[in-house]
């Protein structure tokens, strides 16, 4: 268990957000044994990227001779579309906040890489993977990370494959390292369970509005990560958020009283 230490204003005390890592793998002793590979479309690799002999390998980190990274080719002869699969084990996720983190990185900004990551809850064929949880077009010639919240596409205390499928038409290099899941929680700090909050509507575009049984002295918005977004004094119980990106938020408020409360909800 790791905590993240957030460091809150003045007008609210330090609070703590709860975040188990459930899975990783970084690549360093190579691909393992309990992951999938699979070539779903037999194009021939060009010559000049000989050293791909699998639809997806371990290799040096171009920006970093002391890390190893997985790495797939989409450069064909003759020209194709690349269906390259790398699928991790089995990973029994948490009851709610699962979020798939990873870095991604195209090798050659002049033909840069397409990819997806699905999720199967049956099996690690192609045709398992009934659900598309990411998709990118022109992923940048430099690391970059990336994630997405499995919890928001329904998927809770099950079992799952997930799989990174690099789709390039006419690429050349992707790279893909240190994949992880953690299961975060911030509302694992203790609350008043006497303070009743509701947040509607949920999802929200422009507005939300907050109902609670005692009157509000102020409110945070944090990210799943647990960043302060916001932290203001509410407007007749009502809050803008048309400025946030889409995604999950958690609204966490303050009462006249002192005590607090927290709850989710989804921007759209």
């Amino acid at each position: 268990m790791r905590q993240l230490i957030i460091f809150l204003s003045l007008i609210l005390p330090i609070c703590t957000i709860g975040q188990t890592e459930i899975f990783s793998e970084d690549f360093e002793s190579g691909i393992p044994a309990t992951w999938t590979i699979l070539d779903n479309d037999q194009n021939t690799v060009h010559p000049s990227v000989s050293e791909f002999q699998s639809a997806w390998i371990t290799l040096t980190d171009p920006d970093d001779e002391n890390n190893t990274v997985a790495g797939s080719t989409s450069y064909f002869s003759p020209e194709g579309r690349a269906s390259r699969w790398l699928i991790t084990p089995s990973i029994t996720l948490g009851d709610y906040g699962n979020f798939l983190y990873w870095r991604a990185a195209s090798h050659d900004p002049s033909f840069p890489d397409w990819y997806m990551v699905l999720i199967s809850t049956t099996g690690t064929a192609v045709e398992d993977f009934t659900d598309t949880l990411f998709r990118l077009q022109n992923e940048f010639p430099y690391w970059t990370d990336r994630s997405v919240n499995i919890s928001d596409s329904g998927y809770n205390s099950i079992p799952v494959h997930l799989a990174f499928v690099n789709n390039t038409n006419r690429g050349f290099k992707l790279y893909l390292d240190d994949v992880r899941i953690d299961v975060n929680d911030p509302v694992s700090v203790k609350e008043n369970e006497q303070i009743h909050l509701s947040v509607f509507p949920n999802p929200a575009t422009d507005f939300i509005y907050i109902q609670t049984s005692e009157s509000i002295d102020s409110y945070q918005i944090l990210s799943p990560s647990g960043q302060v977004i916001q932290n203001e004094l509410p407007e007749n119980n009502q809050i803008n958020v048309q400025n946030l990106s889409n995604g999950m938020y958690f609204i966490r408020i303050k009462t006249a009283s002192g005590g607090y409360a927290t709850q989710r909800f989804l921007k759209k």
